[in-house]
């Protein structure tokens, strides 16, 4: 079976299954309900070390979202998410010296806990605003389902971030605010919390806080539990770098084809989708016999001859489609691949 996501690796720390059984036990839910088709046992839960799939942990979410009732279960997961959960990355956010720095560390290392979504930060002359793209469709049942389970993650995401800055400056954000791409509902209005302001309708999710925290010392700050801590969560980066780059061909092209907008991505944009360097993904290309731009053709002119079994595109509105702006020069690059141009293999198609 293919799985150019790796949804079926074995890759989340139970640690994160922990705290969503403690929050369904509140609601008593037991740990037999919340596994049940899932594929994780009581057996798995209680091994400390154990790992599950992004599949795995995808099913308990909409289990405990079903069986809880409650839409907005990932503001109060992420509410409680204890740092230790996320394991290295965790350590050495609690041991960094500033706020500055641990955004700096979550940007480089988030990737070792969820590779689903990209943090990136920035900040102008009043907030310093954290957002979170996504990088990989959130699937799992129908889209309502999906959907479901995609709020979650986001604001589980979203609300542990706000929880973890908090535990280093040791006091509550002010003015916190929150920014979601979906539309407000009437569960929102549950949530009561003076410190935090709802943007509905973003174009991006974020979180956004003052400026003045950012450079805020950490009271528990350890430069050399820090450095320590960077060491395993460099050997946990490299891990997902090897495993990417067993399956760099398949990822590449997955990334092509579920990240059109327009455009394709281009050879930077998919290097930090996998949490890879330019030169690295070259650098195995080649060794492999192909490149970036062999795989964005093989993507484009499979989807070209896909359009062209359909009379309603005409040659103009394919060029478009898959990135080029002339028609003329999809018809040369179209026959450089395939041998015949456009017009050739639509008519080869009739025929057949």
């Amino acid at each position: 079976m293919q799985d150019p996501f790796g949804l079926f690796h074995e890759t989340i720390s139970i640690s994160y299954a922990h705290l969503l059984l403690e929050i369904c036990e509140k609601y008593d839910i037991s740990a037999a309900t919340l596994l049940d088709n899932t594929g994780l046992s009581l057996l798995n839960i209680k091994q400390h070390d154990a790992k599950m799939s992004a599949h795995q942990w995808s099913k308990l979410v909409a289990n405990a979202l079903r069986l809880t009732g409650n839409n907005r279960l990932g503001i109060e997961y992420g509410s409680a998410l204890r740092p230790t959960a996320h394991g290295s990355l965790g350590f050495a956010f609690l041991s960094c010296v500033d706020v500055e720095t641990a955004l700096n560390l979550c940007q480089h290392f988030f990737c070792t806990r969820i590779q689903s979504f990209i943090p990136n930060w920035t900040f102008d002359e009043k907030l310093v605003y954290i957002y979170l793209d996504d990088v990989h469709p959130v699937k799992l049942g129908d889209e309502q389902q999906s959907q479901q389970l995609r709020a979650f993650l986001i604001e589980s995401l979203l609300f542990g971030g706000i929880h973890l800055l908090e535990l280093l400056i040791q006091e509550n954000l002010e003015e916190c605010e929150i920014f979601l791409d979906w539309c407000e509902s009437s569960d929102y209005e549950e949530i009561l919390n003076k410190n935090i302001k709802y943007h509905f309708n973003s174009k991006r999710n974020a979180i956004a806080f003052p400026l003045k925290y950012l450079k805020q010392s950490n009271p528990q700050g350890d430069l050399v539990a820090f450095q320590q801590a960077i060491q395993y969560c460099e050997k946990d980066k490299g891990l997902i770098v090897k495993d990417a780059t067993h399956h760099l061909q398949n990822s590449i092209k997955m990334e092509l084809l579920h990240n059109f907008n327009k455009n394709y991505p281009s050879l930077p944009e998919i290097a930090k989708r996998l949490n890879m360097s330019e030169r690295t993904i070259k650098r195995h290309l080649q060794t492999q016999g192909t490149s970036f731009l062999q795989l964005l053709n093989e993507i484009r002119f499979k989807e070209a001859k896909k359009l062209l079994a359909k009379e309603q595109y005409n040659i103009q509105d394919i060029a478009n489609l898959i990135g080029y702006e002339e028609s003329t020069n999809f018809v040369r690059a179209f026959k450089k691949y395939s041998g015949i141009t456009p017009h050739q293999y639509r008519k080869k198609l009739k025929s057949e």
